[in-house]
């Protein structure tokens, strides 16, 4: 260092390197110190602080600084770090709230609590998007979702299943007699009911209205007319209270189908299930009917030899 500059001087240029926002004209320095090697390296240092902590404070987190030291390695890593928390930011904002932060101390219990929360949130919100309000049933729109997938898997591996509709008789007759109140009541105790009947593999939700459907995994027509009979028993001998004077009775009528080879989608096997459910109504209501039409008094009584092992639990009906 030339022996001319002062302590004093070699303070102030340090801390005007490290502190100022301008940086000194090189007019303004010593030639022999501008030729000095080790202030050059000193320079490219400071230099290489400034222009990283200035990047990273206005959210520039690809700069890259050739010098070393204590202080560099710190901020690259600290750049480093927040790089890989933006990279964590997008994937939590595309879903994954998988996402953990265990390098930024306070930061990283904040992060972490953020994402926790938004997975709790989202989950909470895919839940109410797919659950009907008024029964706490699947709604129609998971009935369309567990349809399509069911059905492709049913085309892939040839692996049957059954669709009920079922259509509370003469509901309108509640609502205009009873009230609005009366009809959820009705509707509500008619869901409870039917999750008690079902396999936890069936899917029942509600298309709205009066209007329900059951979806049945690895059953065939037999089958899904043994467990609509049971549905169908169990409804019109349930006894409805809708308030502290009045205790209802209702019945359902309940149309059946299966997949077949031929289906194109599962839009099929609905507009069957549907054809069957009128002819359930046409027939006089509180029925099962089925397409195409098999004989359900025989498929009741012989249940036990023909699919037994499908659905054991209802074969008691036969």
């Amino acid at each position: 260092m030339p022996s001319q500059r002062s302590d004093d001087e070699w303070v102030g240029l340090v801390s005007l390197l490290l502190t100022s926002a301008k940086m000194p004209d090189e007019s303004e320095l010593d030639p022999k110190l501008v030729a000095n090697k080790n202030f050059q390296k000193l320079l490219r240092g400071i230099v290489d602080i400034r222009d990283l902590s200035h990047a990273m404070s206005r959210g520039n987190l690809h700069m890259f600084a050739y010098s070393k030291g204590f202080v560099l390695s710190n901020l690259k890593a600290l750049q480093a770090n927040l790089r890989h928390l933006t990279w964590q930011t997008k994937q939590v904002a595309e879903g994954d709230f998988s996402q953990r932060v265990d390098f930024l101390g306070d930061f990283s219990d904040s992060f972490n609590e953020m994402a926790s929360k938004l997975q709790k949130n989202t989950l909470e919100l895919e839940r109410l998007a797919n659950i009907d309000f008024l029964t706490q049933v699947p709604n129609r729109r998971s009935a369309m979702q567990y349809l399509e997938q069911i059905f492709m898997l049913y085309k892939r591996s040839h692996r049957t299943f059954s669709v009920l509709m079922f259509d509370i008789d003469h509901f309108k007759y509640v609502n205009d007699n009873y009230g609005h109140d009366a009809g959820d009541k009705v509707l509500a105790y008619f869901s409870q009911a039917m999750r008690r009947i079902f396999r936890e593999s069936d899917v029942f939700c509600r298309l709205g209205g009066e209007e329900f459907i059951a979806i049945l995994p690895e059953t065939p027509l037999e089958g899904a007319v043994v467990t609509a009979e049971r549905a169908r028993r169990v409804v019109q001998e349930m006894d409805m209270p809708v308030d502290a004077d009045t205790i209802l009775r209702r019945t359902v009528s309940v149309g059946a189908s299966q997949a077949m080879p031929g289906d194109e989608s599962f839009d099929a096997v609905i507009g069957r299930s549907d054809a069957a459910l009128y002819k359930a109504k046409g027939a006089g209501r509180n029925k099962t009917r089925t397409e195409p039409d098999l004989d359900v008094d025989e498929v009741l009584s012989t249940a036990h030899v023909r699919f037994g092992k499908v659905r054991e639990s209802d074969s008691a009906l036969a």
